[in-house]
């Protein structure tokens, strides 16, 4: 099916004015970008898939990194909003703009 895609492209080029043209290499373009990026995309959800629980640990967004960290420890969870709720929301904020520097530096 891509190659007809292809080959109708070739035929609409070759008829095509300069203007037409242009719009058509364009689209073209387009589509090839799109193709890669989900050809990209796949390629990555195979691998995370392949790669089990623990990549998103090591390899995945801060949000995925969260999320598995809450799965393998539960306990510390509980804790950690049981002390947010006691703490209330400007402690928190205090508290939260003096260690996140820290842990920016621990990071690099």
């Amino acid at each position: 099916m891509r190659e007809q895609t292809k080959d109708i492209d070739l035929v609409l080029l070759q008829d095509a004015e300069p203007e037409a043209r242009a719009v058509l290499e364009r689209i073209q373009g387009q589509r090839e970008r799109l193709y890669g990026r989900r050809l990209a995309r796949e390629q990555a959800l195979a691998l995370r898939r392949d790669a089990g629980p623990d990549y998103a640990l090591s390899h995945g967004s801060i949000v995925e990194r969260v999320i598995g960290f809450g799965r393998q420890h539960p306990v510390v969870c509980v804790g950690a909003v049981g002390l947010g709720l006691l703490l209330g929301p400007r402690k928190l904020l205090r508290m939260a703009s003096v260690v996140l520097p820290l842990v920016m530096k621990l990071r690099r």
